[in-house]
């Protein structure tokens, strides 16, 4: 899932005061990952998406530390070129369940409000429960189980899954590979499958940059290309 915000632009230029932490990015991959921002931090998550002639940027994903365990995350899914649409704009947020030495269990919870170019037609939940397993000390597991909602009027939901592996190959290099099912649940629709897989690069202990793609399998989605930056406050 790639869910992406001028109140926090000022907090970009007000945050030196604050001990930056070590960026742990969302992005990229269906499943966003278990990690949450410390309290009193921030991260701002920026990306673009190429498919099939249509362009998707700025995607954005502000994640503000409210707790030990909770972030607040305010997402926006950016102008899309083919269309000249702006993307709308999402709120909620993520809550640790478990942190233990190897597995790790999240929750996150959005909801997508109907306030783009064109307007959507209602409020749409999302909710999710991430999980991660380290494997290996250079390796581990990760994944996702979602409920989506694909029209709110309707009341159409979606259920979809994701299990991946992520590699550290040098503290700077790492990799992933995924596959992702999208599943219509009360309506008619098309099953789709896509296997996405890409490299992060950490320039510093603050700022990571990602190189991703996604393959269409059975002809139900589309192929894909994207990028992005990280960076913590």
């Amino acid at each position: 899932m790639k869910l992406r915000i001028a109140a926090c632009l000022s907090l970009l230029i007000t945050s030196p005061t604050l001990v930056a932490e070590p960026v742990t990015a969302d992005r990229p991959g269906y499943s966003t990952g278990t990690a949450t921002v410390r309290p009193g931090h921030f991260n701002v998550e920026l990306g673009y998406q190429g498919s099939s002639g249509s362009h998707s940027f700025p995607l954005t994903n502000v994640r503000i530390g409210l707790t030990p365990v909770t972030e607040i995350d305010l997402q926006w899914s950016g102008w899309d070129t083919a269309t000249g649409d702006s993307g709308d704009l999402t709120l909620g947020g993520k809550y640790r369940l478990l942190d233990g030495d190897a597995l790790q269990l999240s929750l996150l919870g959005l909801f997508t409000l109907p306030g783009g170019n064109p307007a959507g037609a209602g409020i749409a939940p999302f909710g999710a429960l991430l999980w991660s397993y380290a494997a290996y000390e250079q390796a581990g597991l990760f994944g996702t189980l979602q409920i989506a909602s694909s029209d709110p009027a309707a009341l159409q939901t979606r259920f979809q899954a994701a299990v991946g592996a992520a590699f550290e190959h040098t503290p700077q290099l790492g990799s992933y590979l995924e596959l992702f099912a999208d599943l219509p649940l009360n309506h008619t629709g098309n099953d789709s499958f896509v296997l996405d897989g890409g490299f992060t690069w950490l320039l510093d202990e603050r700022t990571q940059f990602d190189l991703h793609l996604g393959i269409d399998l059975n002809g139900h989605a589309s192929h894909f290309l994207g990028m992005g930056v990280a960076r913590s406050y």
